[in-house]
């Protein structure tokens, strides 16, 4: 079953977002008002969001500024919705009587299958339902039918009566698409021009000109094919290094657009294979929204000691975080990390958007923020744990050994804060004492260490040094940060680049301080800076690279 259909429209998209959460009667009935506002939309006219959200709701919504959406727009924004609404409530085939399949539908019209999804962002609306099987499955209903016959009986007309080119008119298409090529033309740009001339569809005459070229001795144009999987890899990588995606397509002899289509195709596939870590912990998790409060946000994206002296001084500083914040945080970390599995597993399998990818990217960064604070708060527990098996203070262990434990510890505490629900009641405390004591006991058979009462008499008390280097366990708490966060050098050189850029980098990953708090999206960023998110992204790349080099160039301790 392919995935629900992607919501371009932010004001429906968020409306969609508020409504999945609703029991299913509410689902039903804003459904039906979907079906009805659908036939009083016209494609050449605007309409406020507010106006919308009444409409499907029947909540006035009191909204200062509401965007506008035209009419054509809506339609098909309705359509999606509705699908997205019907499949929220989980439908069965059997609440549906007498629905059409979509070879059923396009046996009706006489049209094929292609045709029938341009209907759908006409406004033809379908539902998605539980077939027998227990599968998912799109169908239409009588009345969503009836309506669609109504507003667009000379469409429906049209197509059924639609010809295929003959072979004098393959032709002609061909020769036409010669001339435009050579005036500098590209095979799309020429097959749209060719398409209006003969008043034929574009994706028609490209398909004819691609099979030309793919067959023919002489091809028109020199195009060069999709990217291959070494390609296509040398251009994630370079994507990773934040070079500029012209520079990439020089490189590869490749237009920019296919670049970033595959760039954006391979960070889904980083995704996809992340899936299994990023839900470990969550069966049977609710979809609860726990990303509004307060502690979502504040007091988040401190960077974590690089000093084992450090780690140890602020294992013994901590306070106990409070119950309810380490609630709310819990919570938190749930819901972005079930936020981020279901919009991967709706990612289609080519052609992502990357808007799309990147929400699910700064919602794990923004979950490993969290992370990290609940981690830090459990820090006395983990030194607590070292020197109650060991019988004395954790130094006494040496530099090595200490790191080595601390390390299989942190681990532990990670694993155990996945693994943990709020909605039980219970604090952290007792999963992360527990998975701690046994990653104790483990490591103390590794290193051979026996547990003493007291100090050997005799001996002085070690000291760890400051030459004991670890690195930030915030960098290193969540399976999926070696993927999807920056290079590691990033953080270290945010001093010595401009203010502009030092502030937009913090606010991309969330590194504290920001106003915000948690990491943005490039949208959320490009509105927030007032600019355009093609704009924003070429200066994160350029500071990203500034930072890099400030850190690369700085002198060693």
């Amino acid at each position: 079953m392919p995935p629900l259909p992607r919501l371009t429209v932010e004001a429906i998209e968020d409306l969609a977002k508020q409504l999945r959460f609703a029991p299913k009667h509410a689902l039903l009935r804003d459904l039906a008002r979907t079906e009805e506002l659908v036939d009083d939309i016209q494609s050449d006219q605007d309409y406020p969001e507010d106006f919308v959200v009444f409409r499907v709701t029947g909540y006035r919504k009191d909204i200062v500024s509401p965007s506008v959406i035209t009419g054509q727009a809506l339609l098909g924004e309705l359509a999606a919705l509705a699908e997205h609404l019907s499949a929220a409530a989980k439908i069965s085939i059997d609440e549906v009587p007498q629905a059409l399949s979509p070879d059923e539908l396009c046996s009706r019209w006489s049209v094929s299958r292609k045709t029938l999804e341009r209907y759908r962002k006409k406004g033809l609306l379908s539902r998605r339902v539980i077939g027998p099987s227990g599968r998912p499955r799109v169908v239409f209903t009588q009345e969503a039918v009836q309506s669609f016959e109504r507003r667009e009986a000379a469409v429906i007309d049209s197509a059924s009566s639609f010809t295929r080119l003959d072979d004098d008119t393959r032709e002609l298409v061909i020769e036409m698409a010669r001339e435009e090529a050579s005036t500098g033309k590209t095979l799309n740009q020429a097959a749209l021009l060719v398409s209006e001339q003969i008043g034929r569809g574009h994706e028609t005459v490209r398909q004819i000109l691609r099979k030309h070229d793919s067959e023919s001795d002489e091809p028109i144009f020199d195009e060069s094919g999709p990217l291959t999987e070494k390609q296509r890899r040398f251009a994630y990588r370079a994507w990773r290094r934040s070079i500029e995606p012209g520079e990439i397509a020089d490189r590869l002899g490749k237009p920019r657009p296919a670049v970033q289509r595959v760039t954006a195709d391979e960070r889904a596939n980083v995704l996809r294979n992340l899936l299994s870590a990023i839900r470990d912990g969550l069966d049977g998790a609710p979809d609860e929204v726990g990303v509004e409060t307060e502690y979502a946000r504040a007091g988040i994206g401190q960077e974590g000691p690089t000093g084992l002296a450090e780690l140890l001084a602020l294992s013994r500083a901590v306070t106990v975080m409070p119950a309810v914040e380490e609630k709310a945080r819990a919570k938190a970390y749930v819901a972005l990390r079930a936020r981020a599995a279901s919009l991967i597993e709706e990612l289609p399998a080519h052609g992502v958007h990357a808007p799309d990818v990147d929400r699910v990217e700064t919602d794990l960064r923004w979950a490993a923020r969290i992370k990290a604070e609940l981690v830090r708060s459990q820090l006395p527990n983990l030194l607590r744990t070292i020197e109650s098996r060991l019988g004395h203070e954790a130094e006494a262990v040496g530099g090595t050994k200490l790191r080595a434990i601390m390390g299989a510890l942190m681990r532990a505490s990670c694993v155990a804060i996945d693994r943990h629900h709020p909605s039980t009641g219970g604090r952290l405390a007792a999963p992360v004492s527990l998975a701690a004591d046994r990653a104790m006991r483990d490591m103390m058979n590794r290193l051979s260490l026996k547990p003493m009462s007291q100090a050997q008499p005799g001996k002085a008390r070690r000291v760890i040094g400051t030459g004991e280097r670890i690195a930030d366990f915030t960098q290193r708490i969540c399976a999926w940060q070696h993927r999807i966060e920056p290079d590691i050098r990033l953080r270290q050189g945010l001093g010595s680049v401009s203010d502009d850029h030092a502030e937009l980098l913090r606010l991309r990953f969330g590194f504290a301080p920001t106003e915000v708090g948690h990491p943005l999206t490039l949208a959320e960023l490009a509105h927030r800076l007032g600019s355009r998110p093609l704009h924003v992204a070429r200066s994160e790349r350029a500071a990203i690279r500034n930072a890099i080099d400030a850190a690369r160039n700085a002198p060693r301790d």
